[in-house]
């Protein structure tokens, strides 16, 4: 008589179940998204520490397009339980969220420079104040000072003032009149930029920091929302084959797309194509957050520093500027860099965001 042994389970290909998608999607946290903010943020500090060959513009990139994405899945889950959207919640909850962190890393910038008769910054702050330093920035040629990065603050914000107005408006026509509004967004946004820039209208600097120039970005997160939210759709995306190895070819296009094609590329028909490409990359790491080559995203020290990418991008600047001046090695130097950087985030998180936060989740919950 045979018996026959069962397999063992690490000689066999991962398979996902064919439902897979569509239950990440039912959750009430999508997985992997905290250690892709993680990678989003890292990216931005590995090229302000000095490493350019890092295309750093593409974790913007990638906020971008996570931020749309969210917010809109957020927002078409609120109109899905009570057929609308409370704007007054909305931005309750976006003020709650954004605004501690933002107007005391402004004082203490401000505090800092002033104090070392830094007067760079005086020229910033009020566009600092009133979120308006992408049009700065977009008109001044992108001056360096210790708030030229929130610039893409200031385009999410201006995205958060606009988007569920429109949102609300658009879903009157259902999800089709919501889909109208946002290719025709991005197909319009891709056109004026391109115009601007291949015709000298407006240079780099405007092209970079100006929301009517980089919204597209966060339409296309949007429509990722709208595509993963409806189930025939994500039932077809869920029946694809995702081998292990398809984010790397993705990510190599999003390097090739930013890094080895011209200029003329990248400030018209690139921004638009890089978006589409991390949004690619979310639904292959939303599928494949359980695979053992992929599963880190999901660790709990690489979903914590994810929580922390907010503040890692307001104050990476002071821990990089602190890292340099040591008497390390530069590879030491941006070690020493990450280190400080994360400190002085969970600082800013656990003494003073999470108290906000907490009065946050009481208000969802009413």
């Amino acid at each position: 008589m045979t018996i026959a042994l069962p397999a063992d389970p690490r000689s066999e290909p991962f398979r996902l179940p064919p439902s897979t998608l569509e239950a990440v999607m039912g959750r009430r946290h999508l997985p992997a998204l905290d250690g892709l903010r993680w990678i989003a943020v890292l990216v931005v500090m590995l090229y302000h520490f000095g490493w350019h060959a890092v295309p750093g513009d593409l974790g913007v990139s990638g906020f971008f397009v996570l931020s749309g994405f969210l917010i809109t899945w957020l927002l078409l889950r609120e109109h899905e339980r009570s057929g609308t959207v409370s704007l007054t919640g909305f931005y309750v909850r976006r003020t709650l969220r954004i605004f501690p962190a933002y107007y005391a890393f402004i004082t203490l910038s401000v505090g800092l420079d002033l104090l070392r008769v830094d007067l760079r910054v005086k020229p910033v702050i009020v566009p600092a104040l009133t979120y308006t330093v992408n049009y700065y920035n977009a008109l001044h040629g992108h001056p360096t000072n210790s708030m030229t990065h929130a610039w893409s603050l200031a385009v999410e914000e201006q995205f958060y003032l606009l988007w569920p107005c429109l949102f609300l408006l658009a879903i009157r026509f259902g999800r089709r009149g919501v889909a109208r509004v946002l290719l025709g967004s991005i197909a319009g946004v891709l056109a004026w930029r391109s115009w601007l820039f291949l015709s000298g209208a407006a240079g780099e600097a405007y092209v970079y920091n100006a929301f009517d120039t980089r919204f597209d970005n966060l339409a296309v997160g949007c429509l990722l929302a709208l595509v993963l939210t409806a189930p025939s759709l994500v039932r077809r995306l869920g029946a694809l084959p995702y081998p292990a190895w398809s984010p790397l070819v993705t990510v190599a296009l999003l390097v090739t797309s930013r890094s080895l094609v011209s200029d003329r590329w990248h400030y018209s028909a690139g921004f638009t194509v890089d978006a589409v490409l991390v949004a690619v990359l979310i639904v292959q790491l939303l599928v494949l957050h359980e695979h053992p080559a992929w599963g880190w995203l999901e660790r709990p020290a690489v979903k914590y520093l994810g929580l922390l990418s907010y503040p890692l991008y307001l104050y990476h600047g002071y821990g990089i500027s602190i890292g340099r001046r040591l008497p390390l090695a530069q590879p030491l130097q941006l070690l020493a860099s990450i280190a400080l950087s994360v400190l002085i985030a969970a600082g800013s998180y656990h003494l003073l965001e999470q108290r906000f936060l907490r009065l946050k989740d009481r208000l969802q919950a009413r």
